[in-house]
């Protein structure tokens, strides 16, 4: 379920999955607009919100980036469409209960109405439940934040004395002192629950204590107030001297003790293990399953009510267990039992051993005890049958050593723990126990250490939590190792945590120790099941699909998905949720996965090893290959050939490869982990292949271009390593094309420089590309005839037989140079000869690039219907590819015919639909284009004022770019801007400007503006 959690750090889920937010801004963007929800909230206030009186020039602007990444944020878990932009600003569209602020707010509200009921109670309990944190907003400082923080503490403390009032009232005043105890010390200014506590005193015989309470609130208020008690307290005061029970109750009645069915005093048996004194957290869980054990003896049964409390190892399932049976205790009035069901690291306990423990607990003599498991069971259900009893069976191993311990009818209850989900048990109802949120873990870590410990580096404190995964145990672990060694600090633990390798030895304390527990649930699973997480695990992989573990095991796809399935129902694996293919995304929690690959590297040969990894990587490059060939990028011509591909079958095949994008956003990540692995192990042509396969994987996903980064740094050490020059030229070749595509044209053009130099004349395709991306980033950059001469030069090589939709791509861009320098018929020719290849190709992306081009060429001879025709065309090609990059460009494009046509309207919608996703994409040239666009509609219009803002910021954007020309060109629209706006001799100096700039770059305009000399 989507959730924006303000009640602690401002956290957005859904399911289980924590939406990356990033910074701080994009994070009060984010709780400003949830904080009024369904409110627009324009662009203005947004900045009053964020920036308070501190905001930027640029702050507006500023508000869109943010957006957007908090936009992008929301889309990794699927919920992008929450933030929505409504003129003058956004708004924040989303149910009243997806934000845990307001429904906490609806519960308190509802518990208040249900007066002083049970249920009111509860509705109280699952209102405070809701608290992550000390304060709400936690991390933002803004003044918005600060206010709504202190509204909700406000109604959070109402909430809680409305609880404590409750609690008293339904005779529950021994439960409620140590909380009280607690809120009174944080609080003690509040009268209210200082009489509360004083009440709760009363009425469990601490009269002294009670009296100490009101005299210490007595001499707070002196001190810090100058005041005295108010009327309620001092009448609670009285009412504790003169033991006035009409004010105060007299608690609770005692429970009558039932007499002993045999005449004998035996007492009954509590078998269970000591609660946990610092158990911490899991409110929902410990209310479901003490929900469930209240269903005891419900005379609408005929069944015991039974619990399946199912996790992975350390998770903390038999905690919560005896937590929940401590608590419901007088439930059981006949005893609670427990028993282990594991007799020894590897072997189950037989039931007939656990039968014949429990009828011991239960006061057989054990020399009359049958030794068949039929007679055992037969026995024990009459035992159990009379009695109200609790059974605790920890680590079931399966259903069928289950059954015969469960009890006949309703009287008795069982909670059960196990790794496994346990699904065909007839009856049972099932928690799946989670990882405990960061708050709770911390606050565990927080008990088991000492709170001045953690308090003093809380960051290396969330970090050591961040190592544990939250995994309670391990957490726990971490902590008495802090507190066994007084004299480290958490950053040292932290640094040791570090390192993955080592990081199962350093959680180990005394008879603590994870690897022993990761041990028993890796010892449950058959050997088929061991091989599969093994081999899962030795990529490190943040998430995957089930179809890798066919590649990995050598097995069908449906074999595989089976295989992952089966490591889900034995909380080995977890879904995280389902990417954009429709497939169901999975992870193994990071203390399990290095368990397992430790098992890996010491039950499997390392040629086995590379063998399962190898075949993933061809199979992840087959499916790459072909995903980038469907991509809406045309990212194929970038993607070098890798050394060895492996189809899967045609159905997943063509199931994974029916959105491309989608695949390589779901698979990126992945593909990014592989590369480092690969490459960390000596497989470099492995890892620069897979590198190749990231680049189309960013162009097709558009602006993602840390992974690309990333991987060709991993593949790159690796290839110099080995030597492998021409692998080194193609990864060269890639980082040149990563610099272009993020606008550092100089750099794109020295990474292509280098590439050339290496692949020399040994390698005629790879200097044929780096000589084309050479000549591309000059174009960029408007030198003009370099370009041509590189790009020329770039086409020989490749010859007449040369990739077709390279050569394509090198006259696209040879008719782009032509373009620029206004030669038309040349351009023409060129792209003509480039749209031909890009046909015979099948290369759509090509092809609409090409149609957009020749478009402008009809522009510039105002042939404005057949530029309309071809742009047409052009958008219906991208459209079709789910192209936004494309559709953007050629928006713009159409803009700009409609403006010379007259049709104002349509270009600004339009120019608005560009503008957002320029921004949205952070496509800064796409955004200085359509600005510079929306400048020359204004003036237009005749709105030379409204031409400013746009036109100014395009032009700094061009600055930034280093694109001189584009520059000079939004300089010429600035001067009629200027020159209205009486700055004449600004205007005159840009002017002048701008027609050096044309001149030195041969661009069409110097011909075009040959008689606009400056006066």
């Amino acid at each position: 379920m989507f959730e924006v959690r303000l009640l602690g750090p401002v956290e957005v889920w859904e399911g289980g999955r924590r939406a990356p937010l990033g910074g701080s801004r994009p994070l009060a963007v984010l709780a400003a607009l949830v904080v009024h929800l369904g409110e627009v909230i324009s662009t203005e206030r947004l900045v009053d919100f964020v920036w308070d009186e501190e905001a930027p020039a640029t702050a507006g602007a500023l508000v869109a980036t943010h957006v957007s990444a908090v936009r992008r944020a929301l889309a990794r878990v699927g919920t992008a469409e929450v933030i929505r932009t409504r003129p003058p600003g956004y708004v924040a569209e989303l149910a009243a209960d997806r934000v845990d602020a307001r429904r906490f707010e609806e519960l308190l509200a509802a518990g208040r109405s249900l007066g002083r009921t049970e249920e009111a109670a509860d509705v109280l309990a699952e209102a405070l439940g809701l608290w992550r944190g000390r304060d709400a907003l936690e991390g933002l400082g803004q003044s918005f934040a600060r206010i709504e923080a202190a509204r909700l503490a406000e109604l959070r403390l109402v909430a809680q004395e409305e609880s404590f009032g409750l609690a008293l009232e339904l005779d529950r005043a021994d439960g409620t002192i140590a909380p009280l105890l607690a809120h009174v010390a944080a609080h003690p200014l509040r009268e209210r629950p200082r009489g509360q506590l004083m009440t709760a005193l009363f009425r469990t015989g601490r009269v002294s204590d009670a009296l100490r309470v009101y005299q210490e609130g007595r001499a707070v208020l002196r001190d810090e107030l100058g005041i005295d008690p108010g009327p309620e307290l001092r009448a609670v005061h009285q009412a504790v001297l003169t033991h006035d029970t009409g004010v105060l109750g007299t608690g609770r009645a005692t429970r009558p003790v039932p007499a002993p069915r045999s005449g004998r005093t035996r007492p009954a048996p509590s078998h269970l293990p000591p609660d946990i004194a610092d158990f911490v957290g899991r409110a929902e869980q410990v209310k479901w399953a003490t929900e469930l054990l209240r269903g005891v003896g419900d005379t609408g049964r005929t069944a015991p009510p039974i619990g399946v409390i199912s996790g992975r190892s350390g998770i903390g399932k038999t905690a919560l267990a005896v937590h929940v049976g401590h608590r419901t205790a007088d439930l059981f009035p006949d005893g609670r039992l427990f028993v282990d069901l594991r007799a020894a690291d590897t072997t189950p306990l037989e039931p007939a051993d656990a039968l014949a423990r429990l009828l011991r607990a239960m006061g057989v003599d054990p020399d009359t005890l049958p030794s068949g498991v039929e007679e055992l069971t037969g026995l024990y259900r009459t035992h159990i049958g009379h009695r109200r009893t609790l059974i605790v069976l920890d680590n079931a191993a399966g259903e069928a050593h289950l059954r015969p311990l469960l009890p006949p009818g309703p009287g008795s209850a069982v909670l059960i723990t196990s790794r496994r989900r346990l699904v065909a048990l007839e009856g049972a109802a099932h928690l799946d126990l989670a990882v405990p949120d960061e708050a709770e873990a911390l606050d565990l870590l927080r008990r088991v250490a000492g709170a001045g410990r953690t308090g003093a580096e809380p960051e290396r404190a969330a970090e050591i939590v961040a190592l544990c995964g939250r995994l309670p145990l391990a957490v726990r672990i971490a902590g008495a190792r802090l507190a066994a060694r007084p004299h480290w600090a958490p950053g040292r633990l932290a640094g040791r945590l570090r390192d993955e390798r080592r990081r199962l030895n350093e959680l180990s304390a005394g008879d603590l120790e994870l690897r022993t527990s990761l041990e028993l649930g890796y010892a449950d699973l058959d050997p088929q099941e061991r091989r599969a997480l093994r081999r899962l695990a030795l990529l490190d992989l943040p998430d995957f699909a089930a179809w890798i573990a066919a590649p990995l095991l050598g097995i069908g796809t449906e074999e595989a998905e089976e295989a992952v399935e089966r490591l889900v129902d034995c909380h080995f694996i977890d879904v995280i949720g389902v990417d954009g293919t429709g497939l169901a995304r999975y992870r193994i929690h990071d203390l399990a996965r290095e368990h397992a690959r430790e098992r890996c590297l010491s039950e499997e040969s390392a040629e086995d090893r590379t063998a399962a990894v190898q075949r993933l990587a061809a199979s992840w490059l087959d499916l790459a290959r072909k995903a980038a060939a469907r991509g809406p990028g045309g990212a194929a011509r970038h993607f070098p050939e890798p050394a060895a591909v492996r189809p899967l079958d045609p159905e997943t095949e063509e199931a994974l490869l029916a959105r491309p994008a989608a695949w390589f956003a779901a698979e990126q990540a992945g593909l990014l982990a592989a590369v480092t692995h690969f490459a960390d192990h000596g497989m470099a042509r492995t890892a620069r292949d897979l590198a190749g396969a990231l680049i189309a994987s960013s162009a097709a996903l558009y602006n993602q271009f840390d992974a690309w980064s990333r991987a060709h740094t991993a593949a790159m050490a690796a290839v110099r390593r080995g030597g492998d020059v021409e692998g080194e030229a193609w990864l060269l070749a890639g980082l040149g094309q990563l610099r272009y595509e993020q606008d550092r044209f100089e750099d794109s053009y020295s990474y292509f420089a280098d590439a050339l130099r290496l692949f020399g004349e040994r390698v005629p395709d790879g200097s044929a590309v780096a000589l084309a991306g050479m000549g591309t980033a000059r174009r960029e950059q408007a030198r003009y005839a370099e370009a041509l001469e590189l790009l020329e030069a770039a086409l020989e090589r490749y010859g007449d037989t040369g990739d077709v939709g390279a050569r394509a791509g090198v006259l696209y861009g040879i008719g782009y140079v032509h373009l620029e320098q206004g030669h038309g018929p040349r351009a023409r020719a060129a792209l003509s000869g480039a749209l031909a290849l890009y046909r015979a190709a099948a290369d759509l992306h090509g092809e609409g690039l090409t149609l957009r081009l020749l478009a402008l060429c009809d522009r510039a001879e105002e042939r404005y219907a057949d530029a309309e025709r071809l742009l047409r065309d052009a958008l219906r090609l991208f459209t079709g590819l789910h192209d936004t990059f494309g559709v953007m460009y050629t928006e713009q494009a159409l803009a700009k015919v409609e403006l010379r046509t007259g049709r104002t309207a349509e270009a600004g919608r339009r120019l608005a639909r560009c503008l957002a996703v320029a921004r949205e994409r952070q496509d800064r040239f796409g955004e200085a284009l359509v600005l510079r666009t929306l400048g020359e509609l204004r003036l237009a219009a005749g709105d030379t004022g409204g031409a400013r803002e746009p036109l100014e910021l395009a032009a700094a954007l061009w600055a930034e770019l280093g694109l001189p020309l584009w520059r000079a060109r939004t300089l010429w629209d600035l001067t009629v801007v200027w020159s209205a706006d009486g700055e004449t001799e600004r205007a005159r100096t840009a002017r002048a400007e701008a027609l050096e700039v044309f001149r030195s770059l041969g661009g069409r305009e110097a011909r075009e503006r040959a008689g606009d000399e400056v006066p």
